[in-house]
């Protein structure tokens, strides 16, 4: 924890740092870091594997639920590839 003289420091940096670069104060915020990327990646893929296989064996099984349910599934790993697209 940081004494309140070392907290008002770091504040004034702070703000100095946003005042003379905002673009890069701005970017730096809005980072993520790449293993994080990665791993929401493979999630949204692993949404796509799994919606596709409920639809497969619906149809193969002939059973409507597990159809319309990989179709909603689908979807969601649709609205999330467009979501991560920004």
């Amino acid at each position: 924890m940081l004494s309140h003289d070392e907290d008002r420091q770091l504040r004034a940096i702070q703000e100095w740092f946003e005042a003379s670069d905002p673009r890069l104060t701005q970017m730096l915020r809005d980072h993520e870091a790449p293993e994080r990327r990665k791993h929401r990646r493979i999630g949204r893929v692993a949404v796509d594997v799994t919606g596709g296989l409920l639809f497969l064996f619906g149809l193969v099984a002939a059973i409507a639920s597990f159809m319309v349910l990989g179709i909603l599934v689908l979807g969601a790993g649709a609205c999330l590839h467009l979501a991560a697209r920004r």
